[in-house]
C-alpha cells in the first residue's frame, strides 16, 4: 500500500481485515482539521492475482490474447461497482463511495481498488456478539429489503451467504459482494454460481432459474443461524467432518425435506423451511411475500399464505377443454328409435361376397403371373452365374472382380449416426491433498468416442478457489485449508456433469531439527531457561520446510533443579526436538 497517499490523500491504513483469492481488504482512516475521524473499507484486486498466473499466461499466451483477457477480468470486476452503483444509497445494500482501475507499469495487469463503507461481517458478528431469534427475523426483513430493489432492477445476487452479510455500527444489515451478480431477465439462461453450502438445487443442477434463487440462499442463512451456525443434516454436536460435510450436501440436492432448524417458534420453522423448498414454486414468490411473513412472524402471528396466481387454474382448464352439456332426450327425434332404417339393406350382402369372390379371383390370378415372372429371372440369374463363375470359391477364376464385388441394392450400409454423450465420470470422487499439494483429474463419458476427434470438450470449475484451484485440464492445487467441490462438465451442456470434493489440509510437521544452538547453554544454579538464538527446522508431509525463529511459536521444557548436563525437550506442531545445556555453580566461564 505505498501508493496509497497517491491514490487516496489523506487516508491512511490502519489494518488488513482480510484476504482471498479475490484480493485484499484494508481498514483505512482519515482525520481531517475539524477533528473528524472517518473510516472506510478499501477492497484491492489485483489482475492477475498472483505472479505465477502471470508468468503460466505469458508462457502460453500472445501479448494480444494476453491483455485482452486480462481487460475481460477488469471489466467482469469492475462491474460489480457498476451494480452497487445503481442500487446506492439504499440503507440495506453496502454503500460504495469510489473505485479506481490503475495499469501495472512494469507488466501487463490492474490494480483495482474499490473503496467502501467499513462494516463488521455477520462471521465476525456472530462470533463476538450472537444473536437472538428477534436480531435473525430482523437481519431476514433487511436483507428482503435489499431483494426488493435487486428485483426492481432485474438483479439476481447468486451469492447470498453469511460471509457477504454485514453489519452496520447501528445494527442494521446490509447486503454486499456482487461480484457474481448479474443483471437478468427472469428464466434466464442457467449459469453456475455461488457457494455450495446456500445455493439453490436448481443452481446446482444447471436448470433454468430466477430470483428466487437468492430467496433460497436467504433460506439457508436464517436456517444457518436457528441451527446453531450449522447447516441441515448435520450433527449439532462436535465439528463434522469433510464426509458428513459432503453427504449432508448431497442429501439437500436430491430433495431430502430439510428438519426444521434447532431454534425458533414453529411459525418461524415453518417459513424458514417454505423459503428453502426444494421445488421454487413451493418457496416464496418475491422478496415482499417473504417480508411480509417475516414481520408477521415477528409480531407472533402466523405467516400469511402465499398468495394464489393472477390466473384461475379452473378456467384455464375449462378453456382447453371445453365441458359439453349433456344433450336433452326431449331435443331427440323421436323416428330415430321407432323407424328402424337398416333392415331394407340386409338383402345386399350377397351383392358384397360375389364382389369379395371377384376381387379373391383377380388377386389369385396376379399373384400367380409375379410368381410366374419371378421364377424365370431366377433361372436366368443361376445361368448367368454359372456361366461366369459367380459361385467359384476361388477369386482367380472371376475375370472381372470389380463387377463380381458390386453391392446389390439391399447391401447398402447406412452411414453410423455418432452416439449421443449420456454421462460423463471423474477419476476421483473425493481427492485429500495438502496446502501446497498438486493433483490431475481426469474425466470419461459414456459412451466412449471413436477416436481422439469425437471428444467433448469439458469446462472445469471450482467452488471455492480459495481453498482449492483447477485448470482446463483438470489440474487441481490446494491453496488453503478446507473443502471445495471440483466440477467439470461437457461444454454448453452442464446437465453431464460429475464432481470430486477436494478436502484441503494444513500441512503436518514430519520432523523438528534444531538447525542453531541458542546462545546460551550454560547456567548457574537458579537462572531460567533462556532460548534466545534457538532456530528450529520444520519439515512437513508435503515436502516443504520451515525455519523457526518466533518463541511464541514453540515450547521449550527441562528440569533447571541440580547440577551437571540436562536435556532440554523443544516442541513444534507434535514433533519434539532436544539439545543438552549445562548447570553449574559458577556458569559461563570466560
Amino acid at each position: 500500500m505505498e501508493n496509497l497517499q497517491v491514490l487516496l490523500p489523506g487516508w491512511e491504513t490502519v489494518r488488513c481485515i482480510g484476504s482471498g483469492s479475490s484480493g485484499k481488504v484494508y481498514e483505512l482512516r482519515k482525520k481531517d482539521e475539524y477533528g473528524g475521524d472517518f473510516h472506510s473499507a478499501l477492497k484491492v484486486i489485483s489482475i492477475p492475482s498472483t505472479q505465477k498466473e502471470y508468468e503460466e499466461m505469458e508462457s502460453t499466451m500472445s501479448e494480444f490474447a494476453m491483455r485482452s483477457k486480462l481487460r475481460d477480468k477488469v471489466e467482469e470486476i469492475s462491474g460489480e461497482y457498476r451494480l452497487m452503483g445503481v442500487l446506492r444509497g439504499h440503507p440495506n445494500i453496502v454503500n460504495c463511495e469510489d473505485q479506481m482501475i490503475i495499469p501495472h507499469e512494469s507488466d501487463l495487469g490492474w490494480d483495482i481498488y474499490i473503496r467502501m463503507e467499513l462494516l463488521t461481517s455477520l462471521p465476525d458478528y456472530v462470533r463476538e456478539n450472537g444473536m437472538t431469534v428477534s436480531e435473525v427475523i430482523r437481519l431476514g426483513i433487511d436483507i428482503c429489503s435489499a431483494l426488493e430493489l435487486c428485483r426492481q432492477n432485474n438483479i439476481i445476487h447468486r451469492d447470498i451467504k453469511p460471509q457477504n452479510i454485514f453489519v452496520s455500527k447501528y445494527g442494521g444489515f446490509k447486503l454486499g459482494d456482487f461480484g457474481v451478480a448479474k443483471v437478468s431477465k427472469i428464466n434466464d439462461r442457467a449459469d453456475m454460481v455461488g457457494t455450495y453450502s446456500y445455493m439453490a438445487p436448481e443452481v446446482y443442477k444447471g436448470n433454468a432459474y430466477d430470483d428466487r434463487v437468492d430467496i433460497y440462499s436467504l433460506g439457508m442463512v436464517l436456517y444457518w443461524l436457528l441451527n446453531g451456525r450449522k447447516g441441515p443434516f448435520l450433527p449439532h454436536d462436535g465439528m463434522p467432518t469433510s464426509v458428513q460435510l459432503a453427504d449432508a450436501q448431497l442429501l439437500r440436492y436430491r430433495g431430502e425435506p430439510l428438519p426444521p432448524p434447532l431454534n425458533g417458534n414453529q411459525t418461524l420453522k415453518n417459513l424458514v423451511l417454505k423459503a428453502t423448498a426444494y421445488d421454487s414454486a413451493n418457496r416464496f414468490l418475491s422478496p415482499t411475500e417473504m417480508k411480509q411473513a417475516l414481520i408477521l412472524a415477528a409480531s407472533g402471528q402466523s405467516p400469511v399464505e402465499a398468495p394464489k396466481p393472477d390466473f384461475d387454474s379452473d378456467a384455464t382448464v375449462r378453456e382447453e377443454f371445453p365441458r359439453r352439456e349433456p344433450i336433452k332426450q326431449a331435443q331427440t327425434p323421436p323416428p330415430v328409435q321407432e323407424k328402424p332404417k337398416p333392415q331394407p339393406k340386409k338383402p345386399e350382402p350377397p351383392k358384397k361376397e360375389k364382389e369379395k369372390s371377384d376381387s379373391k379371383t383377380m388377386s389369385q390370378f396376379v399373384i400367380a403371373i409375379s410368381v410366374t415372372v419371378i421364377a424365370i429371372i431366377a433361372a436366368v440369374l443361376i445361368f448367368l452365374g454359372i456361366s461366369k463363375g459367380w459361385f467359384s470359391s476361388d477369386p482367380s477364376d472371376d475375370p472381372d472382380p470389380t463387377e463380381s464385388t458390386k453391392p446389390t441394392p439391399t447391401a447398402t450400409v447406412e452411414p453410423t449416426k455418432k452416439p449421443e454423450i449420456t454421462s460423463v465420470v471423474v477419476s476421483s470422487p473425493r481427492l485429500i491433498m495438502t496446502e501446497g499439494d498438486s493433483a490431475t483429474l481426469t474425466v470419461s463419458c459414456m459412451p466412449e468416442p471413436e477416436s481422439a476427434a469425437d471428444m467433448p470438450e469439458y469446462v472445469w470449475k471450482s467452488s471455492d478457489s480459495s481453498v482449492a484451484t483447477v485448470d482446463d485440464r483438470g489440474n487441481v492445487e490446494a491453496i488453503s485449508e478446507g473443502t471445495a467441490t471440483i466440477m467439470v462438465y461437457v461444454k454448453d451442456k452442464m446437465e453431464l456433469h460429475d464432481e470430486c470434493m477436494v478436502i484441503v489440509e494444513a500441512p503436518v510437521v514430519t520432523e523438528l531439527k534444531i538447525e542453531t544452538m541458542p546462545t546460551k547453554t550454560v547456567y548457574t544454579v537458579g537462572e531460567e531457561l533462556d532460548t534466545t538464538g534457538l532456530v528450529l527446522r520444520a519439515y512437513y508431509n508435503n515436502g516443504t520446510a520451515e525455519r523457526i525463529t518466533n518463541p511464541e511459536e514453540y515450547t521449550a521444557t527441562c528440569d533447571m533443579n541440580g547440577f551437571g548436563s540436562k536435556t532440554v525437550t523443544v516442541t513444534y506442531g507434535g514433533q519434539t526436538a532436544e539439545y543438552t545445556i549445562r548447570i553449574s555453580i559458577f556458569g559461563q566461564l570466560d
